[in-house]
């Protein structure tokens, strides 16, 4: 009770009326199937158009003669949402023994040619000036289809220009080079020497490291198409200043012109024209960068600068990477191999990233353990132009084998890891599920058990194959019998885009399409009947009137999808009967209108539970329903002309005992009058004989 304790007015909000009940969603679809990537296991993922579904788990697909049968999830896509499917959630099922392709990204002292140079050439344009300095020695390696065609002897560099990435050699090249196929090695032991003497290259010198690794985000061969590119970049640049106080520690603290860009943790090089020095940042204080006195080798060295005429430049060290797969690029600028908030190449790229995932740095955190810039274009490589890129080139599977049918029904992990069919019970919204194409009795079973179980949605079954004949349809639905499921016949024809040519698909995707068309232009309780089967060039066989006779009326209740373009009407989906024995359950949109009241009602009254178990609550309860259900009539789906004789909803004393009461159960009763599909018309039509009649007053 609220308290009053002094004079005063006091505005009180009270809960007097009956609570709204919303009536749910009932067209949101969930699919199982294989599809070329996407995740496979968790939480299935909402696609809203064919288009997001490509993006998300890439589009139609031939995986060959082990995969016969199981690239039907993109057509049944495709289908739902040309005929008018809106929400639709994908659980990705894998092939036996399917992996993610991976690889590793190298770092150490390499970069490319960004222009081609010709014999006796002295100047060389680079990617990157990462440790090149005075002294440096490089030596140059052209590979050509995975071949090493020249390289040259190692030279030293005489002198560079940082402003234009561009080195001066000691000694003229005596051999021309094409950019996009050479690499620029140095001597990864003269990093940091101070102008010390360079150390002969090996043949063939390849000073490459392990930087980390990469993988696809999820299991196929799709993942041997990514493509990585990295770019060295330096997001903060600065001139310095002074060097303050006596360097303590081996730490020295530096004045630079400005410190914008800088932080903690930071790689930096210094850059005296003649000399680099890479070292971290300690902290950041005004225009004034701590630097670490040691080295990337853990040799502690003093910087000092060469002169007060000379332009000492001061730069963070970062990279970018790019990942392209198809027309899918994702762009990940300024990132370092160190646990920087923001800046951690793994939050960023695992975080975000739908095509790979990185694994964390495989040794130090240093420049020369980024990832190095467009690197030489042996195995694993790709030349293209300007550009080389990385390829992902190990594992990368689609599996020896289709998926097993436990594979499609799926394990249960718990919530948020399910797999398969079981992984469509964590998405409470979904409606209505199917298995494109996956036709075993196992996989359909498992389909209306969870249907069964759940009490929330309703399964849509296929044909087991494209030329099955009417008593083998038949046998095939009398395999179950149950309300919460309905079978369709025939397979549909579509032409398919991979090759032009016209195929043979099972039809759940295009009548879930239909029924989530049919829910948002009339309601759950309009038979998704008599509508037209948009995106289809056919049928697989053409059933007559005489055919249907046998197969829509009990015991079978087969719904078949029939050609009435003779008539001008095209392909129309011509039944509406679930698959049970049960005369009052037969029909689909009397079983789906009582799972969007019961779904609604459920969720709509959830306040109820713990309030105190008298009259007032049963009354408030009653409005709450009585209003609900007054306007499910008003919308056409229950019978009567006035709502006493639509519905009745009791919750008093006569639908509880004392006992009941006592052990804090609340019991309402509730009947509905469903509306029913007009499945047979008859017009009975007799010979009238004409005349007048005389109405005696």
């Amino acid at each position: 009770m609220p308290e009053y304790l002094s004079p005063g007015v006091y505005v009180e909000e009270v809960d007097t009326g009956s609570k709204t009940i919303e009536g749910v969603s009932t067209s949101t679809a969930g699919f199982v199937g294989m599809t070329l990537r996407g995740p496979s296991s968790g939480l299935p993922g909402l696609v809203t158009s064919y288009a997001d579904f490509e993006r998300q788990y890439g589009g139609y697909f031939d995986l060959g003669p082990s995969f016969l049968d199981q690239n039907y999830l993109p057509h049944a896509v495709a289908g739902f949402f040309t005929n008018g499917g809106k929400r639709l959630y994908i659980s990705r099922v894998l092939g036996q023994n399917a992996s993610a392709a991976d690889g590793d990204a190298t770092g150490g002292m390499v970069t490319r040619l960004t222009a081609d140079a010709a014999t006796d050439d002295l100047d060389l344009r680079l990617a990157s000036m990462r440790g090149i300095q005075v002294g440096t020695a490089v030596r140059l390696r052209m590979t050509k289809d995975n071949v090493v065609t020249q390289m040259s002897a190692a030279v030293n560099v005489a002198s560079y220009d940082a402003s234009t990435n561009t080195i001066t050699l000691a000694s003229k090249l005596t051999e021309d080079y094409e950019a996009r196929y050479t690499a620029v090695f140095t001597d990864v032991d003269d990093l940091d020497s101070d102008g010390g003497p360079t150390v002969a290259l090996a043949d063939p010198f390849d000073p490459r490291t392990a930087s980390f690794s990469i993988a696809a985000s999820s299991e196929g061969s799709w993942g041997l198409a990514i493509t990585i590119q990295t770019a060295s970049r330096s997001a903060a640049r600065s001139q310095y200043v002074a060097t303050l106080g006596t360097p303590a520690d081996g730490d020295n603290d530096i004045q630079v012109q400005s410190a914008s860009g800088f932080y903690a943790k930071a790689w930096v090089e210094i850059d005296n024209g003649k000399d680099k020095f890479y070292r971290q940042v300690i902290s950041v204080t005004g225009n004034v960068l701590k630097i670490d006195g040691t080295d990337v080798s853990g040799v502690t060295k003093m910087f000092t600068a060469q002169g007060s005429a000379t332009v000492v430049t001061i730069s963070a060290c970062e990279f970018d990477l790019t990942a392209t797969y198809g027309s899918v690029v994702e762009q990940f600028a300024g990132l370092t191999l160190e646990n920087i908030a923001g800046k951690y190449y793994v939050d960023r790229i695992n975080n975000s990233s739908t095509l790979i995932t990185v694994g964390t740095p495989s040794a130090g955190t240093h420049p020369f353990r980024f990832p190095t810039s467009d690197t030489v274009p042996t195995a694993g490589m790709r030349s293209s132009g300007e550009s080389l890129r990385l390829l992902l080139t190990q594992n990368g599977s689609d599996g020896t084998a289709a998926p097993t049918d436990t594979t499609i029904v799926g394990t249960d992990n718990g919530p948020g890891t399910r797999t398969g069919i079981r992984a469509l019970e964590d998405i409470d919204v979904v409606s209505i599920i199917a298995a494109p194409g996956l036709v075993s009795t196992t996989v359909q079973g498992a389909l209306i058990e969870q249907c069964e179980r759940l009490k929330d949605r309703f399964a849509v079954l296929d044909p087991e194959n494209a030329q099955q004949t009417l008593d083998q349809i038949v046998t095939q639905r009398l395999n179950f019998d149950t309300k919460y499921a309905a079978i369709y016949y025939p397979r549909l024809t579509v032409l398919d885009p991979l090759t032009n040519v016209e195929i043979y698909v099972p039809p759940s995707g295009h009548v879930v399409g239909i029924y989530a068309r049919t829910d948002i232009e009339r309601g759950v309780h309009k038979a998704p009947a008599n509508e037209v089967v948009r995106g289809i060039t056919g049928l697989a066989l053409t059933i007559n009137k005489g055919e249907q006779d046998i197969l829509n009326p009990l015991p079978n209740n087969v719904n078949v999808i029939r050609d009435f373009r003779s008539d001008g009407r095209g392909f129309r989906v011509w039944g509406a009967r679930c698959i049970t024995s049960d005369t009052d359950w037969k029909y689909i949109p009397v079983r789906r209108l009582f799972i969007m009241i019961e779904e609604s009602i459920d969720q709509g009254t959830q306040w109820v539970v713990f309030e105190p178990n008298d009259e007032p609550l049963w009354a408030r309860v009653r409005r709450s329903v009585s209003n609900f259900l007054t306007n499910v009539w008003r919308d056409g789906a229950l019978q009567g002309k006035k709502p006493e004789e639509a519905f009745f909803v009791r919750c008093d004393r006569s639908t509880m005992s004392q006992d009941d009461i006592d052990n804090g159960r609340l019991i309402m009763v509730i009947g509905i009058a469903p509306v029913k599909p007009a499945e047979f018309v008859i017009f009975r039509i007799g010979q009238w004989t004409g005349g007048s009649s005389v109405d005696e007053g």
